[in-house]
């Protein structure tokens, strides 16, 4: 079974209203605890977990190498109308569960992002499976922290802002209005 691992950006610090990124790094069950070791050894001492946007620019050239491990990268990003983020967030939620859906996902981790916002993202993922969207992929939210692999995530959604991302033919990256 897989897992995709799932992190947020929003380019120019949320300034933008425009632009939100939302990345899914795709891991087999065989292959995560290795790619978590991974994870943890690139990690610098004075991080708690790893940022791309705290680092400095080698060590996320260095940290690109981890998306290796990935089976396979899902980039959305709403390119749109200004809109509030949590209005950008469901809308990259709600093709990010469909692509999820496509290859064969199942299971989901968000990195959370405090209770109230964590509620309005189990709150999307219930409209969707209302909807036929998604149901059999289950999902939770974990701290940054508690989870490494969320850091590939991140790594991804830093990497595509910066127009860092690799392109593989397993990847994909769609854009939502």
């Amino acid at each position: 079974m897989r897992t995709a691992y799932v992190d947020e950006s929003e380019p120019g610090g949320g300034l933008d209203h425009t632009v939100y990124v939302m990345a899914a790094v795709l891991i087999d069950a065989e292959s995560e605890s290795e790619a978590r070791t991974a994870v943890q050894r690139a990690t610098p001492k004075r991080m708690r977990k790893l940022h791309w946007y705290e680092a400095l620019g080698g060590q996320r050239l260095t940290w690109l190498g981890l998306l290796t491990r990935a089976v396979s990268i899902v980039v959305v990003r709403y390119d749109g109308r200004p809109a509030r983020t949590e209005r950008r967030r469901r809308r990259c939620i709600e093709r990010l569960v469909w692509e999820l859906e496509q290859r064969d996902v199942g299971a989901l981790v968000f990195e959370s992002r405090s209770r109230v916002r964590d509620a309005g993202d189990v709150s999307m993922l219930e409209s969707l499976r209302d909807r036929g969207i998604g149901k059999a992929i289950r999902h939770e939210h974990v701290r940054g922290s508690d989870e490494p692999l969320l850091a590939l995530a991140d790594i991804a959604c830093g990497a595509h802002s910066r127009g860092l991302l690799e392109s593989r033919p397993q990847d994909a990256l769609v854009v939502v209005q």
